[in-house]
């Protein structure tokens, strides 16, 4: 077991930084693109690069009406996640 779960512990770590890299390197082309079209919707080739606007989330600590309610008995089921994380000590795997 040991060494399959190193295996796949590894697949997921190397998922994990490929995720993290796609996921700033498409922040860098969408202000490029932003750039290119001066903030504005724009659209060229069949691609359309629009800016639009969604409601905030509601902030309930600031709402006073709400301080004496038990929001707890509101909340969703728990959700479960997991996490993994590498000791640099065993880069050598």
């Amino acid at each position: 077991m040991a060494f399959t779960f190193t295996i796949t512990a590894r697949a997921l770590l190397d998922i994990q930084e490929k995720i993290k890299y796609l996921e700033a390197k498409e922040k860098e082309i969408s202000r490029k693109l932003k750039e290119i079209c001066n903030n504005v919707t724009a659209s060229e080739g069949g691609y359309t690069y629009k800016q639009f606007e969604r409601k905030g989330a509601v902030m309930y600590a600031k709402i006073p009406e709400l301080k004496l309610v038990d929001l707890e008995q509101y909340r969703n089921e728990p959700v479960i996640a997991w996490r993994l994380s590498y000791a640099k000590q065993f880069e050598e795997l």
